[in-house]
């Protein structure tokens, strides 16, 4: 794996950590409340472990579809390197020009 796909992998991973620690701290809070609370209250704390368990489903989904977006691009600038090179000189371009030219009309 080169060192910038690498690179993704760690921001999406620890992005990934931080959200699996918030949900553990309201998994936490959740159980801490026990059972003084009416009725409201459960099905406020029912309600928030179900959105809690959907999260987390959501967020195995997307990181898996990250993985996968990574590695077919990872796949396609292997195989098609000067195309890429091509493709993010024009970008680069593109965004350049945009920025000079927003720079250029403050003055």
């Amino acid at each position: 794996m080169s060192e910038s796909t690498s690179i993704v992998h760690d921001e999406n991973g620890n992005a990934a950590d931080e959200l699996k620690s918030l949900l553990r701290e309201a998994e936490a809070a959740l159980s801490k409340l026990g059972d003084q609370a009416g009725d409201e209250v459960v099905n406020l704390r029912d309600r928030l472990r179900s959105a809690l368990a959907d999260s987390k489903s959501t967020l195995a989904q997307a990181a898996e579809y990250a993985r996968k977006q990574l590695a077919r691009t990872d796949e396609f600038v292997r195989t098609n390197p000067y195309s890429s090179i091509g493709v993010a000189t024009g970008a680069g371009l593109c965004i350049g020009y945009l920025l000079a030219r927003q720079c250029g009309d403050r003055s």
